[in-house]
Formats: structure tokens, C-alpha cells, sequence
């Protein structure tokens, strides 16, 4: 089926599935993507977490909600990735996120699931957005090892990779970050696993051990010990309070 074709398939059922969320809905997610603000679309997806139910109480069945908030979905997709190229994503790493989570809501099998997938969808398209804007402010160097690090988030990263990747000294690598961000490089690497920690602990149902081996920390222990450091409280206890 080429592109048209499957564009006017999308846009006549979603005529008659009557998906027409009002664009002050949608507003505040577009500019959280556009800014590359992650966790606002983390905020969103508390805020609006009632939506599931409140989409089944207006169909006459569960697999009616499920084919409406599917499509709803496949719309905000495309919408979504449009906004992130306007943005200044790469239209194919844009068309990459998009396809990938088209594919996913394929295999939803729930109303929760298919909600969750699309502010997952949200959130990765602000996270590579985020990057995108620190690249334009930060020198190319440091834009390419920050890159680096956010891609291997789940790896053991050592500064002799980092360094080889932009190809420079490990000590040139140091001063760069310290001098653009303010923190040496093993600082920034805890950062971002704490901001993707947090995001996991409230948008997933994943086990504390499980984020751990994830975000590429040796054992469970050190994770939470990672944490508790950086947020002043367990992640179970951050779970507890805004899971």
C-alpha cells in the first residue's frame, strides 16, 4: 500500500471514529517536544492518566474504545514526529521513533497500554529533542560525547571510549565538559541515569533491580545507593510518591 493510500486509510477511520481531540489538549505536548522538555511529558502523563477509562466510558464497547484510541494514536504520531522535525530533529531518526511505536501499538493489547506508548513516544521524541538544542548551544565536541553517553546509558562508559569517539585526549574530553557544563563527565553520565531512572520508576511497571541492570549499574544495591544520594530517598520510596 503506498504512503497515500495509507494516509486517507487513517484519515477516513478516523472520521468515523470521531477522533478529534481539541488542539489545547494536544498544545501543551507539542511544546513540550519542541522545547525537549522530558519531563513535562512525564507531568502530562500523570495529569491525563484518566484518560483510558474516561475514553471507555463514552464507547459502547472495550474493543470500540481500543480501535478509537488506536487510530488517535497513529494520529499523534505523525503529529508528533512533524512537530519534532520542525524542531530540528533529523527527519529520519523522527520517522525511525514514529515507525517504531506505530509498530508497538499494533501489538497493545489494552487501553493503559496504547496511553502508555503514545507519552513513551512523547518522551522520546523531547529527549532527542533535548539533545538537539544542547547541540546548538554546546560546542560539537561536547554535543558528540553527550550523545554518545545518552545512547549508551545501559553500557559500562569509560572515558577512553568517550574521548576516542570525538578523537581526542581523555584529558581534553575532562576540561571540555567541565569547562561548558560545569561537572566532570562521571557526574553527567549519574545525571542522565537519574533522570532516566526517575522517568522509568514513574511510567513503568519495571523492577527496581530490573531499572538498575538497565541503566548498566552492577547490582541493585549500588543503584539504590546511586539514587538515594542524588534524590534523598529509596527509588521504591520516589515509586511510592509519584509512581
Amino acid at each position: 500500500m503506498t504512503e497515500k493510500k495509507t494516509a486517507n486509510l487513517i484519515l477516513s477511520r478516523t472520521r468515523r471514529n470521531q477522533i478529534y481531540l481539541p488542539y489545547a489538549r494536544k498544545k501543551p505536548y507539542f511544546e513540550a517536544i519542541a522545547a525537549g522538555d522530558a519531563e513535562k511529558i512525564s507531568e502530562l502523563s500523570q495529569k491525563n492518566y484518566e484518560y483510558p477509562t474516561a475514553l471507555f466510558n463514552r464507547c459502547g464497547t472495550y474493543s470500540e474504545a481500543m480501535e478509537k484510541m488506536y487510530y488517535e494514536a497513529v494520529g499523534a504520531a505523525n503529529e508528533m514526529c512533524l512537530i519534532a522535525i520542525q524542531s530540528g530533529l533529523l527527519d529520519m531518526v523522527a520517522y525511525d521513533i514514529r515507525d517504531e511505536f506505530i509498530k508497538e501499538f499494533d501489538n497493545a493489547v489494552a487501553l493503559p497500554d496504547l496511553y502508555d506508548l503514545v507519552h513513551g513516544m512523547a518522551h522520546s521524541y523531547a529527549v532527542k529533542m533535548k539533545y538537539v538544542l544542547k547541540e546548538k548551544k554546546k560546542s560539537p565536541r561536547l554535543a558528540r560525547m553527550m550523545t554518545y553517553i545518552e545512547e549508551h546509558l545501559g553500557e559500562k562508559i569509560e572515558l577512553a571510549d568517550i574521548a576516542d569517539h570525538v578523537g581526542i585526549s581523555r584529558t581534553y574530553a575532562s576540561a571540555v565538559f567541565k569547562e561548558e557544563l560545569g561537572m566532570t563527565i562521571s557526574e553527567f553520565i549519574l545525571r542522565e541515569r537519574m533522570l532516566e531512572a526517575k522517568r522509568m520508576l514513574r511510567d513503568t511497571d519495571l523492577t527496581v533491580a530490573n531499572i538498575a541492570d538497565r541503566l548498566g549499574f552492577c547490582s541493585q544495591s549500588y543503584f539504590t545507593k546511586n539514587f538515594t544520594g542524588t534524590e534523598g530517598m529509596t527509588p521504591v520510596e520516589y515509586r511510592r510518591q509519584f509512581g
